[in-house]
């Protein structure tokens, strides 16, 4: 397992959340349904009952690792929120905690881009479910210059682009929605 640091989560971090508590709760509903896995950039928040201090929000980092009482660095990168949990709870069995309840959701996903002729080019928090039609809504739409025909998805991690997507086609955290100008 690689090991590396990790970047806690401070509380100025996590105040800018975007999403509301209900929508939070139904989006971690949906993404334990659909077996997301975490990335670099999600928050998680990670409880463990009866142990205040090992509670705590943390972000993942850049090579996908979380640095967590007792066990030091855990990778977690393409992991699911279950996965996650069993991992810190039998590593924290027997010489640290006899029998670790632990619960681990999302606190905030990481963003998916949409650029080019759109109104509000940017950033946004990812949502389970998100499909090219609803990114483009989030950035405010198209500009006047939009060729609503060439609409492309740049896939997070890889050079693969999808040309001409249909409105239809999921958005995935890291993806870039790119949006093409019209000549005519």
């Amino acid at each position: 397992m690689m090991l590396a640091n990790i970047a806690h989560a401070n509380e100025s971090d996590v105040s800018s959340n975007t999403l509301t508590e209900q929508q939070r709760q139904e989006a971690n509903q949906q993404a334990v349904q659909e077996g997301y896995t975490v990335g670099a950039g999600d928050i998680l928040k990670i409880e463990v009952f009866g142990e205040p201090d090992m509670s705590m929000r943390v972000i993942i980092d850049n090579k996908g690792q979380i640095n967590f009482p007792y066990i030091n660095q855990v990778s977690v990168l393409g992991k699911t929120l279950e996965q996650i949990e069993n991992y810190i709870e039998n590593n924290l069995r027997g010489d640290y905690l006899i029998n670790p309840n632990v619960t681990v959701t999302m606190d905030r996903f990481r963003k998916f881009y949409v650029t080019g002729q759109v109104e509000d080019p940017d950033g946004y928090e990812y949502q389970p479910g998100l499909t090219v039609e609803k990114a483009l809504a989030t950035a405010g739409g198209f500009t006047d210059r939009a060729d609503r025909d060439e609409v492309n998805i740049r896939r997070s991690g890889s050079q693969e682009l999808l040309e001409d997507v249909s409105m239809t086609e999921l958005v995935y955290p890291g993806d870039t929605v790119i949006v093409e100008m019209s000549f005519f």
